[in-house]
């Protein structure tokens, strides 16, 4: 139910920016063109369905507990940075606001990451999507759109999923599944992250927020 009500909210979220011109109007300053859309869109969905174990961690407190098997998500983690190498094709923020920025996002984002026994990891992406988007309309104005989704997608990789990871070995539950990174697919909150720090930065610029 819970994953149902957010694939429904995400969705209003998306009509909102498209009624606001927010969408469009990334769309043409990043000059993607509708190829580039399509292809984008296409992997992801796609990568949504593919996982990739990579390894297995051992339980140091229950010895007779199987290894819980961690990987990546193929939609939710790898093709949201190809999207960035992509859009840094068309924009270049400096690789310092990068850092700077990646660090307060996932300073923001950590402590409001949660752990679920079916679930794995809950990020909530209010934090991630306004902190980079601000965070990029100050530090760089000029490349406020790909600073934002560079911060975004980093912050939320690394706060959200990364620096949980121990938490894991005490999820025993889920020792006969495999957690995936991203494992929420063209939903995932990485993903999401991205393009909603993107269309929120535009939003604010466009009302002059900054």
């Amino acid at each position: 139910m819970t994953r149902y009500f957010n694939a429904l909210a995400t969705l209003v979220i998306f009509a909102i920016f498209l009624k606001l011109g927010s969408l469009s109007s990334v769309i043409n300053k990043l000059q993607i063109g509708q190829q580039e859309l399509i292809v984008g869109v296409g992997l992801a969905t796609v990568g949504s369905l593919l996982g990739l174990q990579l390894f297995s961690l051992e339980s140091t407190e229950h010895r007779h507990t199987p290894p819980i098997k961690l990987g990546v998500n193929l939609g939710g983690s790898v093709v949201p940075l190809l999207f960035l190498l992509f859009f840094f094709n068309q924009q270049s923020p400096q690789i310092l606001h990068v850092f700077i920025l990646t660090a307060f996002v996932t300073a923001v984002v950590y402590p409001m990451t949660r752990m679920d026994r079916k679930r794995g990891m809950v990020i909530y992406l209010f934090g991630a999507v306004i902190s980079a988007a601000l965070g990029a309309l100050i530090l760089d104005p000029k490349n406020y759109l790909v600073l934002a989704y560079s911060a975004a997608v980093l912050g939320t990789l690394i706060g959200g999923d990364l620096m949980h990871l121990p938490q894991l070995k005490k999820l025993t539950e889920l020792s006969n599944r495999t957690v995936f990174i991203g494992g929420g697919g063209i939903l995932d909150a990485i993903f999401l992250s991205g393009l909603m720090a993107m269309m929120t930065a535009e939003t604010f610029q466009q009302m002059h927020f900054l």
